[in-house]
């Protein structure tokens, strides 16, 4: 059984020579609404650069004007992510699985699945909604949920006749013994998480950020030819 610096190493070798590619592709899908990244970072980090802001409009003349442009600006944005994003994380998905298996991994693979508008909408939406049930036991079981549904994106772009309940449902068969595998290889970047954090993140903090989160698909997944758990790799965002 693979452990966490066993993936770490996998992820080296499938990067080697792609890492701009890599890089670019991540900074892409994100723009476009996929989840690449811890929601913690995100969090502070959009909140921090949104006082800024706040704060620096106001000290314009025009400030209010400036904020209302910009207000509406994010609007926008949300709303272009609420609709490709769930499509832009599939392709993103199908992407990793190019680059684990040796195919050729391009940054138009985020737009493979742009035919799946629907399909996105659908597995985004059931994933948080499940999730924000759970978590209203308690933080904890929330946290155990995403964990389960990890692998639902990598499903549904392989198996495209799959609808976004019968994916979900299958990530948690797949990660059923394997939560706690898939956690141990999230904490152990959490040297690159403490980094990510400091307020240079925005800038060149990004790219420290692109191997963080390639964890991979493989090992936790299942074979449709013989039902192994150890068949693919497990990759997934940034250093």
């Amino acid at each position: 059984m693979k452990i966490s610096a066993d993936y770490r190493m996998l992820a080296l070798d499938a990067l080697r020579g792609k890492w701009k590619t890599a890089v670019l592709t991540g900074i892409a899908a994100s723009a476009l609404g996929a989840t690449i990244v811890s929601s913690s970072n995100s969090v502070v980090s959009n909140s921090n650069q949104a006082k800024d802001i706040h704060f620096n409009l106001f000290a314009q003349p025009n400030g209010g004007r400036l904020l209302a442009v910009l207000l509406v600006g994010i609007g926008l944005w949300a709303i272009l992510q609420l609709i490709v994003g769930g499509a832009v994380q599939l392709g993103y998905a199908h992407f990793n699985l190019n680059l684990v298996d040796g195919n050729d991994a391009a940054i138009s693979d985020l737009f493979s699945q742009k035919d799946r508008l629907w399909d996105g909408f659908c597995m985004k939406f059931l994933q948080g909604l499940y999730i924000a049930l759970w978590s209203l036991l308690l933080v904890i079981p929330g946290i155990v949920k995403t964990y389960s549904y990890a692998m639902t994106p990598y499903i549904m772009s392989e198996h495209p006749s799959l609808t976004a309940n019968e994916a979900i449902t299958e990530s948690r068969r797949i990660m059923n013994g394997n939560k706690w595998r898939l956690f141990c290889l999230d904490f152990s970047f959490i040297g690159w998480e403490l980094l990510c954090s400091l307020p240079l993140y925005a800038g060149g903090g990004s790219g420290s950020q692109i191997f963080h989160r390639f964890r991979g698909y493989g090992d936790f997944s299942c074979s449709s030819a013989d039902n192994s758990i150890e068949h693919w790799l497990l990759f997934c965002t940034p250093l």
